[in-house]
């Protein structure tokens, strides 16, 4: 299969061109494969010329005199576009100078070959700088391209100093040009002496720097040797310019990087501190090509695959040039900084994009080599140069190397307790323990030799637990081992000293409910050893059974430890001490109420318990509760408020119990509760009311002079309660608790009412009598007085009106005489 052609382009002034019909600048020819807007949108912009000033001012009109513009540039879509502008003199008319373009386009699939060999570039003879109208507007295709050699390795010393370029200068030359390619900055330069010797110095200098440059910045690189101004154009990373046209502080080009060596001035150009590995190392071999190009193919070949922001970073060539010289036997480069190049050769062998990376796995294998040897002679590795090494761990081809990588740190945590080197050993673990595989590698490699597993994991888990200070850290802790090194959690020395620590902080806590209960959280998705995680729930639950004060549980609380029981075995239960055992079986007896048809009584609910242990039953009912009462549990508050004492005389603390309840639902939870003691045989002697029972409800129903039977609706509720003696209590607190005045009211009844009558009959009979002297002197007839009868008036008993002052009587007051309403405005008249 036949490789695609270079294809050409002819631009210039003439009578009609492929885009216009008439005169005036145009493609004049192209060869047939050239799209059209391919070369009105990429070759057109380049296609310009301006003659320099001096040659303008001077009317110069030998045309050899006149630099040349060489243009290089890669296309957006892949080709090389290698042209050249000349300034041609008279056009066809012969009144108007003008130019003449010439440009290649080489498909991008060929381009490898221009931009590896710079004389295809630098050396092309066959530019044409006129086109004869009359062969058409059609150009072949052409295979290759005629070019002569450019500079030898022995000229390029002597070609920068006749350009007054010192190795200084140089370096910020090539360091500006290999910034621009990642950045926005454009590199200017104008030569000194005479225009028309430019397009040489130009040519050369550039062949030079362009040969220092890596193969992928040159495939990106763009150049144009010649221009009257510095302008910023696409695709174009360094212009030379007409000398004089560089002018500092116009705002233009005042972040570009300036090299205005026709005035002796650089602007922006200044190298960064620190050492410029690849800057230092292309000077030292601009003479020798071959080494040049070695290292080319070198960052070739290790780059293979890697993304564009990779291949065209400075950083990136400052590291290869360090790893290809080391490769080439220079181990000062090493031993300058060996923490560093472990480091890189690290960040390039983690690149999955790399497609080739034997020659950096052979380096790393050699300098590895070195380190075990060293190590083993005694010569101590600074630190971070043994977490380089551990991090090489993920990047090892084979087990083979995995193992060493692990058996060095071995070695190195080894030696470093023998020296005491305590920080330095704790900085290692800390390092290593953050890289999961190399932990779990490191720990199965320690516990399968006896020698190493008290120095190398007991002596370092009990370091790690020093920090640990709540029981969040401790299950991080757990976890921690769980994933790294899940063969440590079956060592017996993990359980040991893990879970006595654990027990100790949940002993600290002062809600160790909550505490064991976020410990059994964690572990319902643990992932480690079973058998671990079994012992130590069961020590937790053990340890719970003993601490938890019973008293201070809620129902949510006791339900949550029954839950944690519930699936116990036997063996368990067995393990228990005196004061855990002891503490469950009343948790149980408390536990089987819900389980019972009928609530037994007191005496037959506590039977085997004493006084304490009864007690704490007792608070524990107690915080069980639901509050407002209901009736199902009135038995539970009879069990609550049992006495055990033998000392006691009451069965159960009846003033406290008959307070619990009001307080849990008020008089209506009392009146529910009272119907339900009516039924039960623990609160009677014979017919009769407990006398402690009967005495505490006599005192319940006298607060506030018995106010609950002062209510009608109340004391019928009350006395509808059926038991006789509790009636009886009622008539009693009534009785105890009315005024004196009621109660002789009462009991004398008939002769009060007689007195009543013939008392208002006199006090009557004495009104009447003294209304009578009120009548009108001249005997004329008057009306009765009226009276205000009031409406709705309640019947009030007199003995009510004598015992309660808030009562007010009524009384009848007589209406005033009315006058006529024609005489109330007459005044009387004088003589009459």
């Amino acid at each position: 299969m036949s490789r695609p052609l270079i294809l050409q382009q002819y631009y210039t002034r003439g009578r009609q061109g492929i885009f216009r019909a008439n005169e005036g600048y145009d493609t004049v020819a192209k060869s047939p494969g050239l799209d059209n807007q391919f070369i009105k949108k990429t070759l057109h912009p380049f296609c310009v010329y301006q003659a320099p000033r001096q040659l303008q001012e001077r009317s110069e009109a030998d045309v050899s005199r006149y630099p040349k513009a060489l243009v290089c540039f890669r296309a957006e879509t892949g080709e090389l576009v290698l042209g050249q502008s000349v300034f041609v003199g008279a056009d066809f008319t012969g009144q108007r100078n003008t130019f003449f373009s010439h440009n290649y386009v080489i498909p991008a699939e060929r381009s490898d070959v221009f931009i590896r060999e710079p004389a295809r570039i630098f050396g092309v003879e066959s530019f044409q700088k006129q086109h004869d109208e009359a062969k058409g507007k059609e150009l072949p295709g052409l295979d290759e391209l005629p070019y002569k050699q450019g500079t030898t390795g022995q000229d390029r010393r002597q070609v920068l100093q006749r350009l007054g370029i010192d190795q200084t200068v140089f370096k910020q030359l090539l360091h500006a040009i290999m910034l621009s390619l990642s950045g926005k900055k454009k590199v200017f330069i104008s030569l000194p002496g005479d225009i028309a010797e430019s397009t040489a110095q130009a040519h050369q200098l550039l062949e030079i720097l362009y040969t220092c440059l890596p193969y992928e910045m040159r495939r990106h690189f763009g150049f144009l040797t010649y221009s009257d101004e510095p302008q910023s154009k696409k695709h174009i990373h360094l212009m030379f310019v007409e000398a004089g046209s560089i002018r500092p502080g116009n705002g233009q080009n005042d972040k570009d990087f300036l090299f205005d060596f026709a005035s002796q001035r650089l602007l922006n150009t200044e190298l960064t501190e620190g050492k410029h590995e690849y800057l230092d190392f292309a000077w030292e071999f601009l003479q020798d090509s071959r080494i040049l190009a070695s290292f080319h193919e070198f960052c070739e070949e290790v780059l293979q695959g890697a993304d564009r922001q990779t291949g065209l970073s400075l950083v990136t060539y400052y590291q290869l040039c360090a790893l290809y010289q080391i490769e080439k036997g220079r181990m000062s480069v090493y031993e300058n900084n060996r923490p560093a190049i472990w480091q890189v050769l690290n960040h390039y062998l983690r690149q999955a994009q790399l497609l080739k990376k034997d020659r950096l796995h052979e380096l790393m294998r050699a300098i590895f080599l070195l380190e075990t040897q060293a190590l083993s002679q005694q010569h101590w590795p600074e630190i971070e140069l043994v977490k380089q090494i551990a991090d090489s761990y993920s990047v090892a081809r084979n087990e083979v190397e995995k193992a060493e990588k692990v058996q060095y740190v071995i070695d190195v945590l080894s030696k470093g307790k023998n020296l005491l080197k305590t920080s330095y050993v704790a900085e290692v673990y800390q390092h290593v323990s953050g890289h999961r595989d190399l932990f779990h590698a490191l720990m199965r490699q320690v516990l399968g030799y006896k020698v190493l597993v008290k120095p190398l994991f007991e002596e370092y888990l009990v370091e790690r637990l020093k920090a640990v200070a709540t029981i969040t850290q401790m299950l991080k802790e757990i976890e921690f081992w769980a994933k790294n090194a899940p063969l440590a959690i079956r060592h017996p020395f993990f359980a040991t000293t893990t879970i006595p620590k654990l027990i100790g902080l949940m002993i600290e806590e002062r809600k160790r409910l909550d505490a064991a209960m976020q410990i059994h959280h964690f572990f319902d998705s643990f992932a480690g050893s079973p058998s671990f995680a079994e012992e130590l729930l069961d020590e937790v639950d053990k340890t719970l059974l003993k601490k938890v004060a019973l008293d201070t549980l809620s129902q949510k609380d006791f339900d949550q430890i029954l839950s944690l029981l519930e699936d116990k075995p036997q063996t368990f239960f067995d393990g228990l001490d005196l004061e855990a055992r002891n503490k469950l079986d009343m948790m149980m007896n408390v536990a089987s109420l819900e389980e019972l048809s009928e609530i037994p009584g007191p005496e037959e609910f506590f039977r085997k318990w004493d006084g304490n242990d009864i007690e704490s039953q007792q608070r524990l009912l107690q915080n069980m509760l639901v509050i407002p009462l209901r009736e199902e549990s009135f038995a539970k508050v009879a069990l609550i408020f049992h006495v055990a004492h033998e000392s006691q005389q009451a069965a159960f603390r009846y003033a406290e119990m008959i307070a619990y309840v009001g307080k849990g639902g008020g008089d209506e939870a009392v009146h529910a509760f009272l119907q339900w003691a009516m039924t039960q045989r623990m609160f009677f002697s014979g017919k009769l009311l407990e006398p402690a029972f009967r005495h505490a409800l006599k005192s319940f129903f006298a607060e506030e002079r018995g106010q609950r039977l002062r209510q009608k609706e109340w004391r019928k509720r009350w006395y509808a309660i059926r038991n006789a003696d509790f009636r009886k209590l009622l008539d009693e607190v009534r009785s105890e608790t009315t005024h004196p005045l009621v109660k002789f009211f009462r009991k004398k009844g008939t002769v009060v009412t007689g007195l009543i009558v013939l008392v208002a009959a006199g006090s009557v009979g004495g009104y009447l009598y003294l209304q009578q002297g009120t009548l009108p002197a001249d005997g004329g007839s008057h009306e009765p007085a009226r009276v205000r009868v009031p409406q709705h008036v309640e019947f009030v008993p007199v003995y009510k009106l004598m015992v309660d002052p808030k009562i007010e009587p009524v009384l009848m007051q007589p209406a005033l005489p009315e006058q006529a309403p024609e005489a109330s405005n007459i005044a009387p008249q004088s003589g009459e």
